[in-house]
């Protein structure tokens, strides 16, 4: 598996295109990735193996290795969708910063905020939050090297965040940032993990009731004042 694939949330796009297949193959493959990521979410990627996969699935054993060559390249085909869907925090954020005038900072907590809780408002969202915690728990600092890195959309990111806080040291606005990121995708996945196993899932009542206690906690982590003017972000 590549580093691309590795990455968990906030990860770089990743616009592979699966292979033209026929009907029967588009299907056998889809049945396999369904199988897959309900056996993935609710019991984790490592305790599953490829027969409960391919017995799930209703498929010859070999059937893993055939149309995805290892249950790794399986495991990375469902993460690119996880990166599809996380990575919406911080595009989202970039389109608030792009326009004029600046978002305030509630509508960039809101950004992430309503991402994050778009994840949880299906059964599908949560499966997919909980393959992605684990993987994430294999490489635990991808999300900070990705933020970091010199990829076109961490760059805007970086800017966008210190342009919609200037009143804030850069490298205090992207520690505290984050921060808030890595918070929320924390309480996430424990609540994904709490949905699936509720007899009454909570999207089917109220998906966003979190959300004005997510709200505020993001707003207080990042918009107080601070002394603290330079320090090394790979030190916390």
């Amino acid at each position: 598996m590549s580093d691309g694939d590795r990455t968990g949330t906030l990860p770089v796009l990743n616009e592979q295109r699966a292979p033209k297949t026929d009907d029967a193959a588009v299907d056998a493959r889809t049945r396999l990735r369904e199988a897959a990521l309900d056996r993935f979410g609710h019991q984790g990627v490592h305790a599953t193996s490829t027969r409960e996969i391919v017995a799930a699935a209703q498929r010859n054993p070999s059937a893993i290795t055939y149309y995805f060559g290892s249950k790794a390249e399986l495991v990375a085909d469902l993460l690119r969708e996880v990166n599809r869907e996380q990575s919406a925090i911080i595009q989202r954020q970039v389109a608030l910063a792009e326009r004029i005038p600046r978002p305030t900072p509630t509508e960039w907590v809101a950004a992430a905020v309503g991402a994050a809780n778009g994840m949880l408002a299906t059964e599908r969202g949560c499966l997919l939050i909980r393959v992605w915690a684990e993987i994430d728990a294999d490489d635990p600092e991808s999300v900070e090297r990705f933020l970091a890195s010199d990829h076109p959309l961490a760059r805007t990111w970086r800017r966008s965040a210190t342009a919609t806080f200037p009143d804030l040291p850069p490298v205090v606005v992207i520690a505290r940032n984050v921060i808030v990121l890595r918070t929320l995708q924390w309480i996430t996945v424990r609540r994904a993990g709490r949905i699936l196993r509720s007899a009454r899932p909570e999207w089917s009542t109220d998906p966003e009731s979190t959300r004005p206690f997510l709200m505020e906690l993001g707003l207080n982590i990042l918009t107080p004042k601070t002394t603290v003017t330079e320090f090394d972000l790979e030190s916390i």
